[in-house]
């Protein structure tokens, strides 16, 4: 008696294997995907290269036709901008540098140095130019080396 219990229960787990049910999408793989009208475009040549891909794939595995000649209006209307350029973030070093250290102040170039005149016997030698005034100094310098003067 358990033999033929058994028996009939392994037939119908078999049979289940055996039928064109639920055990798969059968001839529906072709219809979760949709043709393109006209050829599609993509930005970069990954892109364009997967599109073509699948493309292929549809025309050489579902029969689709092949898309049409995209028209220029579809480029003209798509009103897609261009992605600006992405603002390129100062590094982790670069921010503390700036917080710690001083703007960078542009020194004037000296004065142009004044031709001598001719010397005459008489006059004095003309006195030496002052020496042209130090450069700030920053605050990690000014840390380091204190000076009396600052």
């Amino acid at each position: 008696m358990i033999k033929i219990i058994s028996i009939v229960l392994l037939a119908g787990l078999l049979g289940g294997c055996a039928s064109r049910g639920p055990a798969s999408i059968a001839g529906g793989e072709c219809k979760i995907f949709e043709a393109p009208k006209y050829e599609v475009r993509g930005e970069r040549d990954y892109d364009q290269d997967w599109i073509d891909s699948q493309v292929e794939g549809g025309v050489g595995g579902c029969h689709w036709k092949r898309p049409a000649a995209r028209p220029a209006s579809i480029d003209a209307a798509s009103g897609h901008k261009a992605a600006p350029a992405p603002v390129k973030h100062k590094s982790f070093v670069r921010r503390i540098r700036d917080r710690v250290l001083p703007p960078k102040v542009e020194i004037p170039a000296a004065p142009a140095p004044i031709a001598p005149a001719p010397a005459v016997a008489s006059e004095p030698a003309p006195a030496a130019a002052p020496p042209a005034p130090r450069p700030p100094r920053s605050a990690i310098e000014k840390l380091l080396q204190p000076r009396d003067d600052d």
